[in-house]
């Protein structure tokens, strides 16, 4: 009896909508949180125009405006990361707080729908799985992203920082997928319809952040390498987009407010920031992986050795595929060290950690595919996908959580769940409203509010000080027109 129970197994059909079920379950307590999710920092800075446009009302144009205008005093006063920035300015929160959920909703969804996009693209371009196999690789590798993201404060409930490095490297993502369809393409308008597409992503990569955009050309150019080689006469539908590439890299990398950032830091001349971020990448790789994703490579090992087996690629050299895909992820610390000396900001650190765990799951696909090749008799061992395989896949996982010390920030969507489930969000969510009531309700001079008592880890990482002049509290100052704004203890403001 115990024997036929260990052998029962699913078919993959069945898998793959328990695998889209698992999905679901895991994104509600993420979306739910959401709702709980406020403006704070950049997010007024840079929201401001759309602020004070959509007053004389909301549209297309108001869109573009505020987003050029945005942009434009970026490019000479801080950065040309004309994408983003021309992003930033949308803060949703400009239309009435109770709009600002818009924002992390767009973060999380964009980083779901690309992750999984890229995946199903890949897996059926190069090794020729069926729609099942794809979907449930697919689901684990936008798992892992997700529940594994090196920040879920900055990167999913903090519109500013998260559309910066989360959207912005989903864009990246998107554009690869559209890259392999359209060589893959064998009719002419849906080869124009993909050109058009990879055109216009291409200027949108360009102007992201440094690790998106430096990234990203590395992946087209390359791309276009492989194309030439297989079939030349298909190159010239890449040659616009890198053009347009290029045209938007000088954009962003030379803007006039790069020069006036610069020199609030002191970087590195360019080797050492090659030697350091070789170095860097080692440091960070258990940082960006740990027990969660390894435990979820491992649920992948059954469906990737039954998608290999099909596979037209030789998986020739897979040492080299590892020390080049080493060298693209740690090109994710190479600009940080260039421009600051160091290996960047932990909101910067969101879209080398993508790019890390992405990279994990290609090089366990390509030593699979190896040993596959190499030892035939390798792919009986998971002809099926045994019941027994997955209940200790998951003891294992559960496991592993209950032996990680910060339960909170390894798997964020029982991060999400934790603050709904205690209330905290709840109560921090209402409090920002107070404040705002205080400040609608003031006399627009120096405000004084209660600090939060209530700060939850995933919707805030500090409050605005006692100090008006600080950078935070002008921002902020400045959105609501007020002369100053400060901080005070709770009990200092109600005079208890």
């Amino acid at each position: 009896m115990i024997g036929k129970i260990l052998k029962v197994k699913f078919s993959d059909k069945v898998l793959a909508a328990l695998s889209l079920l698992a999905l679901v379950l895991a994104l509600i307590p993420l979306y739910r949180l959401t709702l709980y999710a406020i403006p704070r920092y950049d997010d007024f800075g840079y929201g401001i125009n759309l602020w004070k446009e959509q007053r004389y009302g909301y549209g297309l144009l108001t869109i573009i405006k505020a987003g050029y205008d945005t942009a434009l005093g970026s490019h000479y006063s801080w950065q040309g990361t004309y994408s983003s920035i021309f992003m930033m300015a949308q803060m949703p929160g400009a239309l009435g707080f109770q709009y600002y959920f818009i924002g992390p909703v767009m973060l999380i969804t964009s980083l779901v729908v690309s992750v999984f996009f890229m995946s199903m693209v890949l897996t059926k371009v190069y090794l020729k799985a069926d729609v099942f196999k794809r979907i449930i690789f697919s689901v684990i590798v936008t798992l892992t992203l997700t529940e594994c993201i090196y920040t879920a404060q900055q990167g999913f409930f903090w519109y500013n920082s998260g559309v910066h490095y989360v959207f912005m490297h989903s864009m990246m993502f998107i554009m690869v997928g559209f890259m392999v369809l359209l060589a893959d393409a064998k009719k002419l308008p849906a080869r124009i319809l993909l050109f058009l597409i990879v055109t216009a992503l291409a200027f949108v990569c360009a102007g992201a952040n440094f690790v998106t955009c430096i990234q990203g050309i590395l992946l087209l150019s390359g791309y276009i390498v492989i194309v030439l080689i297989k079939d030349a006469r298909k190159v010239i539908w890449y040659l616009p987009a890198f053009f347009v590439y290029m045209l938007g890299l000088r954009l962003n990398l030379f803007a006039p407010g790069n020069a006036h950032r610069q020199s609030s830091y002191q970087g590195e001349g360019a080797v050492a920031a090659i030697i350091d971020s070789l170095k860097e990448g080692v440091v960070n790789a258990w940082k960006f992986s740990g027990p969660i994703v390894i435990v979820l490579m491992i649920i992948a090992i059954p469906v990737i050795f039954k998608m290999v087996q099909k596979s037209e690629c030789k998986f020739r050299l897979p040492a080299v595929f590892t020390i080049f895909s080493y060298c693209f992820y740690c090109t994710g610390y190479t600009s940080s060290f260039y421009s600051m000396g160091n290996a960047g900001l932990s909101r910067t650190w969101i879209a080398v950690c993508f790019t890390f765990q992405i990279l994990l799951f290609a090089n366990e696909i390509y030593w699979i595919g190896y040993l596959v090749k190499k030892f035939p008799g390798l792919s009986k061992v998971f002809s099926g996908h045994y019941v027994l395989y997955y209940v200790a896949a998951l003891v294992l996982m559960l496991f592993s959580f209950n032996r990680i010390q910060d339960k909170i920030g390894a798997v964020s969507s029982f991060g999400a769940y934790y603050y709904i489930h205690t209330g905290e969000a709840y109560a921090f969510h209402m409090e920002f409203m107070e404040r705002v009531r205080i400040i609608e309700e003031s006399d627009h001079g120096v405000v004084d509010v209660p600090e939060y008592a209530y700060k939850p880890w995933f919707l805030i990482n500090r409050d605005i000080s006692d100090d008006p002049s600080q950078e935070e509290n002008r921002m902020m100052s400045e959105y609501f027109g007020l002369q100053g704004l400060r901080a005070v203890p709770g009990a200092e403001y109600y005079g208890e």
